[in-house]
Order: C-alpha cells, then sequence, then structure tokens
C-alpha cells in the first residue's frame, strides 16, 4: 500500500487555525501541513473550489440513475465489502462508501444515524477534489495512493466533523474508482484501517476473477480452467476470513492475525491471478523479451498448482533457489515452465515429492526437477529451462 505521510495524526487545532488563513489567502508555513493535504488544497483553490460549502455537490436523479446502471459490474463486486467495513465500526457513526475514478459516488453503508442524514454524501455526490476539496475519495484519486484527511484537514468545511480514508481501486484494466471510510473518531480509523486495506484488495481480485471469467472456457486448455476456479474457492475463503475480523473487531477483540491472514491470502490470490492472467490471454503482438527473476515466476507456478498436484498426489519442494534473472518473454516463459512441470506431475509415482531447482549454469539460467520417491530414491528429472542470462 502507497502511504503519503509518515505523520500519524496531526494537531487538529493548529490545522483548523492554518484552514483558517488559507480560505483568507494567507501565508502558511511549509510544515503546517501534511504535504499531500497543502498539495490538495492548491488543486482545490485553483479549481475554484468554495471551502465554505457545507455539503457536496449531487448529481441529479437521471444522471444519478443513469451512473449506477454504468457501474453495476463495480457496485456489486464491492458490496460485501462495503457490508463489511461498515460491521467492523460498529455502533459508531460512519460511512463506507464506493466512488468511481472521476469521484461520483456509487453507494454508501452506514450506520442508521449517518444515512439518514440530509447533508451526507449519497449516491450521485461529486466527491472529486473541483467539487468537494481534499477529501477520501478525490484526494486519493489525485495522489493515486491512500490518504487519511482528519477533521480541518477536509478542505470544505461541512467535512470537518469526519475523519476520512481512501483507498484506490485498480482493476484489470487500470484505475476503477475508492473505497473510503468516514468516521467520526480517530480511534474508529485505526480499528477499521486494516480491513480497508484488506477489502481493497480482496476488491481488486473479484474484479479481476470476473475479468478472466469473461474470456470462453473454449478458448482455454481444461487445466487452466481447474486453476481458476481453484483461485476464486480460494478468494471465498479470503473473504469470509474478513468478514469474521469485522465482526469481531466491532466486539472490541484483537484480530490482528486475522487479519493478517486476510491480507496474505488476498495478495496471494492477485498474485496467482496475474499469473493466469499471463497464461490465459491471447498475444496480441510479437513476443517481449525483458530481464525476469527466473525463481519468482516459477514460485508462482508452483503456488498455482498445488491443489493440482495434491489431487494427483505429488508435492512439489524446493532443493535449491537462487537469485538468476534471465531475459526471455514473460508469456513464452511462463507457459513453457507450467507445460513442463504439469509434464511431470503427470508422470510422477502417486506419493513422491518433485524437488525443483533454480540456479545458474555455464552461464545460463537453469530450472530443473527431480523426483524423490517415498522409499527415498532420487530420479533425475528433465531440465524444464535453460535461458540466457542477463
Amino acid at each position: 500500500m502507497h502511504f503519503l505521510s509518515n505523520i500519524r495524526h496531526p494537531d487538529v487545532e493548529q490545522v483548523r487555525a492554518a484552514w483558517e488563513r488559507y480560505v483568507q489567502h494567507q501565508e502558511l508555513a511549509p510544515d503546517t501541513l501534511r504535504p499531500y493535504v497543502l498539495r490538495a488544497w492548491n488543486r482545490a483553490r485553483a479549481s475554484g473550489c468554495n471551502p465554505r460549502l457545507g455539503r457536496a455537490d449531487l448529481l441529479g436523479e437521471h444522471d444519478t440513475q443513469q451512473l449506477l446502471a454504468e457501474r453495476h459490474e463495480l457496485i456489486t463486486a464491492t458490496a460485501p465489502f462495503l457490508g463489511a467495513l461498515s460491521r467492523a465500526a460498529g455502533e459508531n457513526r460512519h460511512a463506507a462508501m464506493l466512488a468511481d475514478t472521476d469521484g461520483r459516488l456509487l453507494c454508501v453503508a452506514g450506520d442508521a444515524e449517518t444515512m439518514a442524514d440530509e447533508n451526507f454524501p449519497r449516491p450521485g455526490s461529486l466527491l472529486d477534489e473541483a467539487h468537494a476539496g481534499a477529501n477520501g475519495v478525490g484526494t486519493a484519486i489525485a495522489e493515486n495512493g491512500y490518504v487519511e484527511l482528519v477533521g480541518p484537514e477536509h478542505f470544505i468545511e461541512g467535512f470537518h466533523a469526519f475523519t476520512c480514508q481512501g483507498v484506490p481501486i485498480t482493476g484489470p484494466q487500470g484505475p476503477m474508482g475508492v473505497l473510503s471510510m468516514s468516521v467520526r473518531t480517530l480511534a474508529t480509523a485505526d480499528r477499521v484501517r486494516d480491513i480497508l486495506f484488506c477489502a481493497t484488495e480482496a476488491v481488486e481480485c473479484d474484479l479481476l476473477a470476473k475479468w478472466l471469467s469473461g474470456i470462453s472456457s473454449q478458448q482455454m486448455e481444461h487445466t487452466l480452467e481447474r486453476l481458476r476456479q481453484d483461485m476464486l474457492q480460494r478468494l471465498t475463503s479470503a473473504r469470509l476470513r474478513m468478514e469474521v475480523a469485522a465482526r469481531r473487531i466491532a466486539a472490541g477483540a484483537d484480530v490482528t492475525a486475522m487479519v493478517q491472514t486476510s491480507k496474505a491470502m488476498s495478495a496471494q490470490f492477485a498474485r496467482q491471478a496475474r499469473t493466469w492472467r499471463v497464461l490465459a490471454l491471447e498475444r496480441t503482438g510479437p513476443a517481449q523479451p525483458e530481464p525476469l527473476a527466473l525463481a519468482d515466476i516459477v514460485q508462482d507456478l508452483l503456488d498455482l498448482l498445488a491443489t493440482e498436484a495434491r489431487v494427483v498426489g505429488v508435492q512439489f519442494e524446493w532443493g535449491a533457489a537462487q537469485r538468476v534473472n534471465v531475459l526471455d518473454d514473460r508469456q513464452a516463459l511462463t507457459r513453457r515452465l507450467l507445460g513442463g512441470f504439469l509434464s511431470a506431475l503427470q508422470k510422477a509415482a502417486p506419493g513422491s515429492t518433485l524437488v525443483v531447482e533454480v540456479g545458474a549454469v555455464a552461464g545460463l539460467g537453469r530450472t530443473a526437477l527431480k523426483e524423490r520417491l517415498i522409499d527415498g530414491r532420487v530420479r533425475p528429472g528433465p531440465v524444464v529451462e535453460s535461458l540466457r542470462m542477463t
């Protein structure tokens, strides 16, 4: 996650005084604000945003309904995670929000009092910096990273009661929007931050899985389809763990280990899904050789094949893993390695272990396998790849 400041919490009274000076066009000391906040204020003022606004501007009813229809896929993918964020905040005043890349609010989940507040942003609200100044949605978009704005760090006065956090969502083909939390206390913000990060990663994984599902199964090998289904099951497990963590956080339990497990599972799924995409997509241009860390690609494939190996009663094990960089096209190399590993799995005796070795031999980067049988005997396996090093 990309953080924009090392300062955990600002001095709210100092920031409030700085805001008053700023809106009156007085000079500020360079270190008065967190740098990304000052950049956001400058962008908001340059765009003509009114700092005395009491609430965000809103699209008309027709335009809002059209927007929600256009962003239906993103809203559907995000809805379970907004619910988990809301439950993590518990009874405290809060709102979990989803916005698109233009800063237009798509969906809100929060406590009853917040949801009934007519002044609080709702679907169709314009939260880009030009309309709403520095805030957890617009500033996360502009800065392309996690932001937190406490009280008067917001540019418009109507948001000064809130602490807002925002994390950009990146889909398979680029930026998709922002997942944001708006709360009333720093304690609540601290409590839900990890769930916010975990939810964002899970949304990105879910979007990628849906995008990959759009590729016709007839265009894939049977093995790739099984691997994709396995990844979807792992994502479901990560979502369930996050849901349990959210409920326990709301009850005041320490769920650090559970959150870390969910984050690790989401991150692993994202790596596997990227590998799957490299394998499954048809090439649209010529091969593009680039420096590649051979052991990293092998590890991603071993993770991807873990279930396949269990099905045939074989396990993979690292024997040696030198840091070797080779020059090759990523898709071509990944596909050749996958073919070699699948062939070795098909030939291996049930109960045996395939020992993987990555190293340098005579100036070449080499991936090789050997099979260790149940009785301890070792049979040499194929050299899967031997490539020119960079």
